[in-house]
């Protein structure tokens, strides 16, 4: 059987019927419940996957209960759905399913009923009508009969009064919404409303007591279904409802899918008729304290009747619990009653006949609202047969308190039965909840289903897609080993699943937000279908908690073998902070120096003419200051403390442009391969550092072949979670764009690649490499906020792959550095040189007067700002070192900010520090003179 949950619903009719019809054919029957197909909700859609486990292989006929499972995709929809379990025979119940059988029930009349009852019986003519879904062929039914109700007895039909929830669910909350937007549009208030579910009905009680209406005095309600959480719900009054033969409906049902695999003839349709059931929300059943006449429905036996018919009544209406009263009860209730009736013996003499076999019927399982149909009938019997009813009458009310009595007696029953099991259920829960493996979440099951009177349960954990795992295997109120091997889920067990007698089980899905983790059959046990809900949900959170315990049992294990790794990577890491720290600060020194040797040379040759004797040795200074110059820019890339100008990069371009010089670089004895796919993401990075990066990694791979081999350069999107590593520690997770370098060169050894990043390591021979050209790759990767992994072993070549992160949006773009180019301008205006080395401001001071600006120098910022303040009007740009004794660069440019001036600023440094330049100019050091007039010019003239 498939149906849709929630079990609460299920377990007392729907599976219950076609158990109680398998059981007495002598079949066994495995009930699959998931939920609505094509559900919006994802979690919802989950369940769905228990209609996976059917397989024609091992059913002989399917039962499929359309209404809910198919609510969402219609008629059409779950006859496409269907063809997945040909050549099984279906029965369809609620809604019809192609050529296949359909057990019906008779919406249409059943509602007509209750509207019926509330006309004929209440004297109600302003009825109103909560539809349901328009995908639920039951609901539109429940509507005709509504209208056909009210036409019939020459009601017009009133549109204002009909109001329907939007969602495509039956849900009290919806209801309670509608009904409140209805009431607030109209003026005059219905006297009754028929819903067309018993939820929607809850919803209408609650919106009657928001806006301060009393159900039944004000406001008759009467809903459909008469649904398990309805029938024992806490609100008050209780529901009159129509009760649906699910469990008729089912039993029927069962029989077709015997007759079907047998090839008996069967009818197309059958419609199975519903049944009104009297309860307080409509007005007739006493309230226990005597404020309220009750009224009922049309006799149910004609006139004509006899003492023996009226009897007959009262047995059946009471059904099985009957059998325990004594024999002749039902005669002896209606003799007492016409005996009182007449004033021949005191009434005392039948209530106590009545309150002694209500008592027997309830301990047999009968609810007290099952006397109310049949008293009421008897009373009419007798009172038409008696001349004077003031007796009769007064003993009437008297019977209404006795069954008031009873009422109340009986929901302080079920109220503290209700409450026991919960507790049950919830200790249960704790238990299995609590689980931390598979062992202890047996042990828990073993000791809590017999409390919970579960007879069989049987766990299954998914293993790979189509496979699971038994973990729990208990059944006939006994522990059993399961097999540890995956099995096809189809089977359902792994183990034989056989009984001397028929059994019933029922297969629910087990699932979180996250994940399907499995199944879980429960053998047929206990009456409410709430337990076995609440099993179902427990032993999910186990699941899920077992699992997350054993990923962090496998990660905590996966950490173990890798810490050595991770411990040499973080002396790696501080080694190379170490090296940073002092690279830093010799740097900027340095740069100092270069400045002046470099811009000092520039200017010498400038100066100089083409055949001057001195020319050749000032070329050799300038050369030296040159290499000196790139030298420290690779320390600084290794240090992560080079200033980078990074920019949204299309990698595909950049590297088809440095096509024919890697060509060149790499020699014609190794083969080039570029793979560059389009679509790949752009990157955010310096387009010079990652030219640096390749031609690096390209020098590398192809000292790595002298004897020729492959070089092949790809790219690719790739996205790094927080468990990726490489050889870059702290790296966010996110979308990056991947380049790798691949060769077939020799390979390295295990000690050469713990190695192999670290600056002036190099296994070439002496003169023929400075060690720093692996370390510069690093620190660029590392600066650019990307990472870096190297997979080699000897003689299978070695794979570079260097992940550069994706772009985000940014406040803005930094500013790429300005090639490089000789100009003759001569400029004008006023510039504050803030230079703390003396030798470098001095050389600076004499380029900036010589190409015609008049200068101002200060040594550091606060004496800049002193002269800042003494020639504030005349100032048109400042020049600074960012890093300066005192006060640096960046404070000192916002102090002056701050008093109103607003000169244009160019930055100067030797490297990136965590200073914030908002996107100021920036010259690095060392410069030359021509790039630092250059700049200088641009400045000013965007300025003015």
């Amino acid at each position: 059987m498939i149906t849709a949950g929630p079990l609460i619903e299920l377990a007392g009719e729907q599976w219950r019927g076609v158990s109680d019809g398998a059981q007495r054919l002598g079949c066994d029957l495995v009930c699959f419940v998931g939920s609505e197909l094509d559900h919006p909700d994802p979690l919802k859609r989950r369940a769905n996957t228990v209609y996976d486990l059917i397989s024609p292989n091992r059913i002989d006929a399917l039962v499929v209960w359309t209404t809910r499972v198919g609510q969402l995709i219609g008629s059409e929809g779950m006859q496409e759905y269907v063809k997945r379990y040909a050549p099984m025979p279906i029965v369809s119940v609620e809604t019809s399913l192609a050529q296949w059988p359909t057990i019906l029930m008779n919406n249409r009349d059943g509602m007509k009923q209750a509207v019926d009852h509330l006309i004929e019986v209440h004297g109600k003519r302003r009825i109103a009508f909560v539809r349901g879904p328009q995908t639920h062929a039951g609901a539109r039914e429940r509507f005709l009969g509504y209208a056909d109700s009210l036409r019939n007895h020459g009601i017009p039909f009133d549109p204002a009064l009909v109001t329907m929830p939007g969602s495509f669910i039956w849900e009290p909350n919806g209801a309670t919404q509608a009904v409140r937007r209805m009431l607030a549009r109209i003026e005059e208030p219905p006297d009754a409303i028929a819903a067309a579910n018993d939820d929607y009905a809850i919803g209408v009680v609650t919106a009657l007591e928001q806006l301060g209406y009393r159900t039944p005095e004000d406001v008759a309600v009467v809903g459909y279904g008469n649904h398990t959480n309805v029938r024992t719900h806490a609100t008050t009054p209780a529901f009159t409802t129509v009760r649906a033969p699910f469990l008729e409906m089912g039993f029927r049902a069962a029989e077709l899918a015997v007759a079907l695999v047998k090839g008996r003839p069967t009818r197309e349709h059958q419609t199975l008729p519903t049944e009104l059931i009297v309860r307080r929300s409509c007005g007739c059943l006493p309230s226990g304290l005597g404020d309220h006449a009750p009224a009922h429905d049309r006799l149910s036996i004609n006139e004509s009747a006899t003492a023996s018919t009226v009897a007959d009544h009262l047995r059946d209406s009471l059904g099985k619990p009957s059998a325990n009263l004594p024999d002749g009860w039902a005669e002896q209730l209606v003799v007492e009653l016409m005996a009182a009736g007449r004033g021949e013996v005191e009434g005392a003499e039948f209530l106590k006949l009545l309150a002694e076999y209500i008592g027997w019927s309830a301990r047999a399982g009968c609810e007290p609202a099952q006397w109310w149909p049949p008293l009421f009938d008897l009373h009419r019997f007798v009172t038409a047969r008696i001349s004077d009813a003031t007796i009769i009458n007064d003993l009437w009310l008297r019977v209404q308190l006795l069954l008031g009595d009873a009422f109340a007696t009986d929901a302080r029953f079920k109220y503290l039965s209700h409450e026991r099991h919960d507790q049950t259920v919830r200790e249960a829960g704790q238990r299995l909840i609590a689980s931390r493996d598979v062992d202890e979440l047996t042990t828990a099951l073993a000791e809590e289903l017999p409390r919970l009177a579960i007879p069989g349960c049987h766990v299954m954990a998914y293993d790979t897609p189509g496979t699971a795992r038994a973990l729990v295997r208990y059944e006939n109120a006994e522990l059993k080993t399961p097999p540890d091997t995956p099995f096809p889920t189809i089977n359902l067990t792994p183990y034989p699943f056989r009984r001397n007698v028929p059994f019933s089980a029922l297969v629910a899905p087990l699932y979180t937000d996250e994940d399907h983790l499995g199944y879980v059959i429960f053998e047929e046990g206990p009456e409410p279908g709430w337990i076995y809900e609440a099993v179902q949900q427990q032993l999910s959170s186990a699941l899920r908690s077992i699992r997350l315990m054993q990923e962090l049992k496998d990660a905590r294990a996966r950490l173990e073998e890798r810490v050595g790794e991770t411990e040499a990577q973080l002396r790696h890491a501080q080694k190379m902070e170490a090296i940073g720290r002092l690279t830093g600060g010799i740097a900027h020194d340095f740069n100092n120096i270069l400045t002046v040797v470099n811009g000092n040379s520039e200017m010498l040759l400038r100066r100089t003419l083409p055949d001057d004797p001195r020319r050749t040795a000032i070329e050799d200074i300038r050369h030296a200051g040159e290499r000196a110059a790139n030298l420290t820019r690779q320390l600084l890339a290794f240090t992560r403390q080079q200033v980078l100008h990074p920019e949204s990069l299309d990698l595909k371009h950049n590297l088809t442009k440095v096509h024919s010089m890697l060509r060149t670089l790499v020699g014609d004895h190794i083969e080039l391969e570029m793979q560059l796919p389009e679509g790949v993401a752009q990157v955010w990075a310096d387009a010079g550092q990652v030219e640096q990066i390749l031609f690096n990694l390209a020098v590398n791979s192809r000292d790595a072949m002298p004897g020729g081999g492959t070089l092949r350069i790809s790219i690719a999107d790739r996205t790094l979670g927080s468990g990726d590593t490489g050889r870059i520690v702290g790296v966010r997770p996110g979308e990056y764009v991947v380049m790798r370098v691949q060769d077939t060169g020799a390979g390295m050894a295990p000690d050469v690649q713990a190695q192999v990043f670290e600056p002036y390591f190099t296994t070439k021979p002496v003169g023929k490499g400075t060690g720093l050209g692996l370390s510069t790759v690093f620190g660029i990767v590392q600066q650019s906020g990307g990472q870096i992994e190297l997979i080699s072993a000897l003689g299978e070549g070695t794979t570079v792959e260097v992940y550069l992160p994706v772009p985000h949006e940014r406040d803005g773009t930094p500013e790429a550095p300005c090639a490089r180019r000789t100009t003759t301008h001569q400029g004008a205006g006023t510039v504050l040189l803030v230079e703390d080395d003396a030798q470098v401001r001095v050389m600076t001071r004499r380029s900036l007067e010589t190409a015609g600006y008049a200068v101002i120098e200060a040594g550091d910022g606060q004496e800049a700002l002193q002269l800042a303040t003494a020639h504030r009007s005349t100032i048109e740009l400042v020049l600074t070192d960012v890093v300066m004794p005192k006060m640096g660069g960046p404070e000192l440019v916002r102090l002056l900010r701050s008093t109103g001036a607003a000169p244009a600023v160019i930055y100067m440094s030797g490297y990136t520090t965590d200073e914030i330049l908002n996107d100021e100019v920036l010259i690095t050091k060392p410069y030359v003179e021509s790039h630092l007039l250059e700049r200088v010019r641009q400045v000013l003239s965007q300025d003015a």
